[in-house]
């Protein structure tokens, strides 16, 4: 082979090399391409993510310290607030009344009462037939306005009989500072009542039980023994205590009222009006104390020796006259009975609108048509 048929078989190589050579790089850049294109929208997605990731935490740390900038705003000016209603308290309490130990539980709330102690009866109604109430005395107060609604000789002198303890309860409960102070009841509480042949709450002599049972004692069988045992607690003796009735009877203004005895007993000189007996009602439902024990149904004394489950006691007229009377709740009564003065009752309700009416009524015939008069006043009367 001579030269030049070598020369031109080299270049043929040669050429062939290098087409081969393009074809390789052309089939590399196709493929990189092909990459490039699958790549691209996971890099994109990528950095979309990073972005949003970066975002994120500067929004996470913006809020962060939002909230705790928000929060020391607040607790600043809670406890401005604070301040100034702690010193506002502080302007307005006012001092605190004498503490009574053991306070009764208030279940019954002190309803609004006018004020002052006298009645306007110039308005009354003095029409109230003797079918419709067959009571000698009687009469219906709106204790709201202090105007008198209904009267028959509500203003006439009489004997309250048991009403009186009405009054035994209030000054009692004005001076008792620990309802749980043991008092003990001696032959000369229990001679009175078996003397004087007045009703009992069954304590015996030598019997020790809270002052506070004495009380319901008082109140709701209408104990007598209890009465003088409250005398002695209170004043020391009888004398004391009943100047102590008239002088509260005087501060109340009650010009037609005088008490000679604790109990209700009957004599010349222990009288009063059915306006006059309303109206220590009045003042003994804005005692706490007497409210509570007036309201009360039934009571159960502290066990003692000579009674190891206690006593019972009950309030005849409460238990009774929720049977015959719906129209509203009888918050509280007492009742009273001696011969001169027949079956008497003082009661109070509230009508729907708030307004307190005391009801009193005096001699009738039985027990039950003193609950049945009461019933027919308030019937008609109350709103």
């Amino acid at each position: 082979m001579d030269r030049s048929n070598i020369e031109e078989t080299s270049y043929e190589a040669q050429r062939l090399a290098r087409r081969e050579r393009m074809k390789e790089e052309k089939r590399r850049q196709a493929a990189a391409r092909a990459m490039l294109k699958k790549l691209l929208p996971l890099v994109i997605t990528g950095l979309i993510a990073i972005v949003v990731l970066i975002g994120a935490i500067v929004w996470g740390v913006r809020s962060l310290v939002d909230r705790h900038e928000v929060r020391e705003q607040e607790e600043s000016l809670s406890l401005e607030q604070e301040i100034v209603q702690q010193a506002e308290v502080v302007e307005v309490t006012p001092e605190p009344e004498p503490e009574i130990k053991n306070m009764l539980p208030v279940t019954v709330e002190r309803p609004d009462l006018f004020e002052g102690y006298k009645v306007d009866a110039s308005s009354a109604d003095v029409s109230i037939t003797e079918e419709e109430v067959q009571s000698q005395y009687a009469s219906l107060i709106n204790a709201t306005t202090g105007k008198v609604l209904v009267t028959r000789n509500g203003n006439d002198r009489m004997n309250p009989a048991s009403m009186t303890k009405v009054m035994t309860a209030l000054v009692a409960c004005e001076h008792i500072t620990d309802l749980n102070e043991k008092f003990t009841v001696t032959l000369e509480d229990t001679d009175f009542a078996y003397v004087h042949d007045l009703s009992c709450a069954g304590f015996e002599a030598g019997e020790t039980v809270p002052i506070k049972d004495i009380l319901y004692g008082a109140i709701m069988p209408s104990g007598g023994e209890c009465c003088h045992a409250l005398e002695r607690f209170v004043a020391g003796s009888e004398e004391e205590f009943i100047g102590m009735m008239n002088d509260k009877a005087a501060e109340l203004g009650l010009s037609g009222t005088h008490f000679t005895n604790s109990a209700g007993l009957f004599g010349d000189d222990h009288y009063t009006t059915l306006y006059d007996i309303s109206m220590i009602m009045k003042a003994a439902v804005e005692n706490d104390i007497c409210r509570e024990v007036l309201h009360e149904h039934l009571h159960v004394t502290t066990p003692t020796e000579q009674h190891p489950e206690g006593l019972e006691l009950s309030n005849w007229f409460m238990r009774r006259i929720e049977d015959k009377y719906s129209k509203t709740e009888v918050m509280g009564a007492k009742t009273g009975y001696v011969v001169q003065s027949g079956n008497c009752a003082v009661s109070y309700t509230v009508g729907d609108d708030g307004t307190v009416y005391i009801c009193a009524t005096g001699n009738a015939h039985s027990a039950w048509r003193a609950i049945f008069d009461h019933v027919a006043l308030y019937e008609k009367y109350v709103q």
